[in-house]
């Protein structure tokens, strides 16, 4: 699958793969993504004890083009239960005393392959990616939560029965925004509802521009209802300037997680079984390295130091191959 070099989870000095921001600062917003050609400075902060964030686009404090607030999610906390009668039950403590917020911003890396522009900066609004218009659009997290009750939990006390319940941050979906609050798309995480499966994280994040066309790649933290399990899953998705409509075209599972930086190539494998190997290649064919797969391995970079490197994980049950610079 030719795009499933979307998938890698790489970061480096020169590459910055990005998450959810955990807090306050800024980003430069590149010329090319502001209708005047001009670049612009993309401020974030944290509001209202961190209930609410701002994101500004400004050129200085005296010069701010746009701004729009937007809100966080409460970060999950479990907590206990009480119930008179062991059917009807309400909140009785959390285990965390301070549950914070955490943002919903979605920041990303932007390729424009048709043009062969690859900023470095992460890219938390822009004015013509999404649509024509002169407004700034965003990204933003639909965030929910699943609480499950702990089998064994329950206990009685003074006719009072008491249970812990776990409290999982799940993410149901995305939305595309522009800076008047107004949702222009939006779309839901493939397989969320089916098979007690959902979408726990979004740990690498980053748009491509391909003939016209914007390709948008996830790499997903899934999680599973019934035993907690937990699965690396790489989520593809199409954007439509022409309508800011976004489909999900694929999901592709991956126990690979890749790191790099200017000494060493990283790699994880969850789950890792005998008889699995896993080899780092440069693009001319040549082996760098190769190991049984483990959770934690590190490659030396060669003397050279930069390019692109294959890495694959074999064995019984197929390949897995991704990329890295």
């Amino acid at each position: 699958m030719a795009l499933l070099a979307l998938c890698m989870p790489a970061r480096s000095q020169n590459v910055i793969m990005t998450d959810r921001m955990s807090s306050g600062g800024f980003e430069p917003i590149p010329k090319e993504l502001a209708n005047d050609g001009v670049a612009y400075m993309a401020v974030y902060d944290f509001h209202d004890k961190r209930t609410q964030a701002e994101l500004m686009v400004a050129r200085s404090q005296s010069d701010v083009k746009a701004s729009v607030k937007i809100d966080n999610s409460e970060t999950a906390s479990n907590y206990w239960q009480k119930s008179a009668n062991g059917t009807d039950w309400e909140f009785d403590f959390s285990d965390n005393s301070d549950s914070g917020y955490e943002p919903t911003l979605l920041s990303f890396e932007y390729r424009d392959v048709d043009n062969s522009y690859y900023p470095t900066s992460k890219v938390m609004i822009s004015q013509n990616l999404f649509n024509s218009d002169d407004k700034w659009e965003y990204i933003v997290a639909d965030v929910d939560f699943l609480d499950t009750p702990d089998q064994g939990s329950e206990s009685t006390k003074d006719d009072m029965t008491y249970r812990h319940i776990t409290r999982i941050k799940v993410i149901k979906g995305f939305k595309i925004m522009n800076q008047d609050g107004t949702e222009l798309a939006y779309c839901k995480m493939p397989d969320s509802e089916q098979n007690g499966q959902f979408t726990m994280e979004l740990t690498g994040y980053y748009i491509a521009k391909i003939d016209g066309m914007l390709y948008m790649s996830t790499l997903e933290l899934i999680g599973r209802k019934d035993d907690y399990r937990t699965e690396y899953h790489c989520g593809m998705y199409l954007i439509n300037p022409k309508t800011s409509s976004v489909q999900a075209i694929g999901r592709v599972s991956t126990r690979m997680s890749v790191s790099s930086t200017d000494q060493a190539i990283n790699v994880m494998v969850s789950d890792a079984k005998s008889g699995e190997k896993v080899s780092v290649t440069g693009m001319d064919g040549r082996l760098i390295g190769t190991a049984q797969a483990s959770e934690s391995l590190s490659f030396p970079r060669p003397d050279s130091g930069s390019g692109i490197y294959n890495i694959t994980l074999q064995g019984a049950n197929g390949t897995e191959t991704l990329k890295v610079k």
